[in-house]
């Protein structure tokens, strides 16, 4: 039997957040701080980070921010969908 081969996109942090609709990373890195984006992180050995759209069994990453984030209408998230 063949191990199944296991691919992830990951992003930097500066990449998800152009590829959300941010202008900067200040909420990306707010929401690190306070460990809600534990489960989405990726880590290199060279300790670099790396955000994960879509990890297995969770929801988008998307959806996680706009679930901790204060409502407002100008969100970026909103708009997206």
């Amino acid at each position: 039997m063949k191990p199944k081969s296991f691919e992830i996109e990951v992003f930097t942090i500066s990449q998800a957040a152009k590829k959300l609709g941010y202008k900067s990373t200040k909420t990306i890195y707010r929401l690190l701080k306070r460990e809600v984006l534990e489960d989405y992180l990726y880590l290199e050995k060279s300790g670099r980070v790396f955000l994960m759209f879509e990890p297995p069994n969770l929801p988008t990453l998307a959806d996680k921010i706009k679930a901790n984030i204060q409502f407002r209408r100008k969100n970026i998230i909103k708009r997206c969908k």
